[in-house]
């Protein structure tokens, strides 16, 4: 209970302000996430700001061997990312990555039926990602979240991956339609990328904020040799089998908080009791997929291969 008792922001007001509000003494208010973990030592931190905040936090953390959750993306650079993993590596703290979706009862069984092989040979994936909001200030500025494909439709690129495996090549395009004129809107509002699995599976993800207002949707259809899944979330999907010459349709629909279920897992995996999560150079992995999305898109839709080393799946 003593770790939820402190308040850390690089704004001393801001930090005294909400102290205040909690009832806390000058005793309870930071300026520096190190000091904070240096003087309370907790066994585990969030990292849930802003993803150009992510830095300070993480390295702080792993040099003094607290366990990380962190929200994708890791990082908005690669190199960053990079740096990240070997410090985990060399430090041997448990890491997860925000990835909720993967924690839906649809994916789950999907995935399940992929790996013991009666889905059969992976072929497409194809998931769109549609919202229409102005969200934060932050996340409509480029410099802080990257962008909209960037900070929120990784989401689905993590799980193609999840599915499919490592990503070999990507072609992009992005734009901003919808929001020109909007004062302080730098990121784009939409995108659309193809994908190639080093599995020779192929992938299509498109994403936009302009579609709805204040709904937030992410359908996705996933195609193997035998299994054909069409998905109205992580929860919910239509399975329709046709191996064996026969066809059958099953409908799964899951309940509960994806976000729950996650934090469960983390828990468990730092308590040494199991639990199953991405770490964090599947983040990694899927952080250099996006900023090749948006590398192709740069250079006019000209594919960009992913880099790709066989172990940095796990840290």
């Amino acid at each position: 209970d003593v770790y939820k008792r402190q308040v850390c922001d690089r704004e001393r007001s801001h930090a005294e302000a909400l102290a205040g509000r909690l009832g806390l003494g000058a005793s309870g208010v930071y300026t520096q996430v190190s000091r904070l973990l240096r003087e309370q030592m907790p066994e585990a931190l969030y990292v849930c700001t802003p993803p150009h905040a992510h830095e300070e936090a993480v390295f702080a953390a792993v040099e003094r061997g607290v366990h990380l959750f962190i929200e994708k993306p890791i990082a908005l650079k690669v190199e960053v990312g990079e740096r990240m993993v070997e410090a985990v590596r060399r430090a041997g703290v448990v890491t997860q990555v925000g990835y909720h979706m993967r924690y839906g009862k649809a994916v789950r069984r999907l995935a399940r039926l992929i790996k013991e092989g009666t889905a059969g040979r992976a072929v497409l994936f194809d998931g769109r990602y549609e919202c229409n909001a102005l969200h934060g200030a932050w996340w409509r500025d480029k410099r802080k979240s990257g962008g909209q494909v960037l900070e929120q439709a990784i989401h689905l690129y993590d799980l193609g991956m999840h599915l499919f495996g490592a990503v070999e090549r990507v072609s992009g395009f992005v734009g901003n339609i919808c929001h020109r004129e909007t004062p302080g809107y730098s990121v784009e509002d939409v995108s659309a990328a193809v994908l190639r699995f080093r599995n020779g599976a192929l992938g299509t993800i498109a994403a936009t904020n302009c579609a709805i207002p204040m709904e937030w949707n992410n359908p996705f259809t996933v195609v193997c040799e035998w299994v054909t899944a069409k998905f109205r979330s992580a929860q919910e999907a239509e399975f329709t089998h046709t191996g064996e010459r026969r066809r059958l349709v099953e409908h799964v629909k899951g309940e509960g908080d994806l976000y729950e279920a996650e934090t469960r897992e983390f828990l468990k995996r730092v308590r040494g009791e199991g639990g199953e999560g991405p770490e964090l150079g599947e983040g990694l992995m899927g952080l250099r997929t996006v900023v090749s999305v948006l590398t192709s898109a740069r250079r006019g839709g000209v594919p960009v291969k992913v880099k790709c080393e066989e172990s940095v799946g796990k840290t």
